[in-house]
Parts: C-alpha cells; structure tokens; sequence
C-alpha cells in the first residue's frame, strides 16, 4: 500500500530528483559531523550507537506520522540487516580513518567512491541503460574525486 508521500508525489519525475538534493545535503552535513566527531576524539562505537538510535527513532515517528505499522517481508528483514552491517562497517571505517589523522577531503571522497558500486550493480542487476552520458558522469565524477584526494 503507498504511503501518504507516494500518493501525492506519484506522477512528478521532480521530486525524485529534488529528495535526491536533500539526501545529497543531508548526507553531506551527516559526514562533516562524523568529521567533527573524529577531531573532538568521539568514541566510534558509541558515536555511532547515538547515530543509530536517532535514525531508530525518526523510522518511528515516521511510522506514526504515515499512520503505517512495521511490514516487512522475510527476505527485506535479511537484507537490511546485512545492508545495516555493511553501512555500519563503512561508517566504521570513516570514523576510524578520520580519528586516525585522515583528512576529511581525502577520506570522504574517497568513500563516497562507493556510489559506483551501486551505479554498477544498478545497470547488471536492473539492467538499467548504460548510456554515454552515464558513462562520462561516472567517469568525471571518479576523476574529479581522484583530482580532490590529492
């Protein structure tokens, strides 16, 4: 069943484009925050409990402002546990980098080098269009990452 958002959104290709600005700003201020984490020497595990338990509580509220009760299949419980494993690994893996000594202009871009594996995985396992657009995007963005960890 769609959700409150879905039915109001369902025809605008806008919006999709639009969400992906607020996660690309959200995700951003999110990573500058995990930078100033690693400055003030925050515990990683613990940073990243508090970071949980926050992303635990807006899914609830969420939940209830959408008036939709938890439903998930089987096959979706086992793959966003693994998908929570492996962004917690990641999330791990930068924290620790950066509380290390790491420069957040070579470890964030460097991370964020992870997009290409889901574009990749996108167009083998959705079949989704390879273009030469795409390819030029992928291709600058790789190099415009490499260009800023140096």
């Amino acid at each position: 069943m769609p959700t409150r958002w879905e039915w109001v959104y369902s025809g605008d290709m806008n919006t999709p484009i639009i969400l992906s600005i607020l996660a690309l700003f959200a995700f951003g201020i999110g990573s500058f925050f995990t930078k100033i984490a690693a400055a003030h020497q925050a515990y990683s595990p613990s940073y990243m409990l508090v970071a949980s338990i926050s992303t635990c509580i807006l899914a609830i509220v969420i939940h209830f402002v959408e008036s939709h009760s938890f439903e998930l299949s089987a096959k979706m419980l086992a793959l966003s546990s693994l998908g929570g494993i492996i962004g917690g690994m990641g999330f791990y893996s930068v924290l620790l980098a950066l509380r290390l000594g790491g420069e957040g202009s070579i470890v964030f871009p460097m991370a964020g080098l992870g997009l290409i594996v889901a574009v990749i995985l996108s167009f083998i396992i959705y079949r989704e269009p390879i273009t030469a657009t795409k390819l030029l995007g992928l291709g600058l963005g790789v190099s415009s990452i490499v260009v800023l960890s140096r």
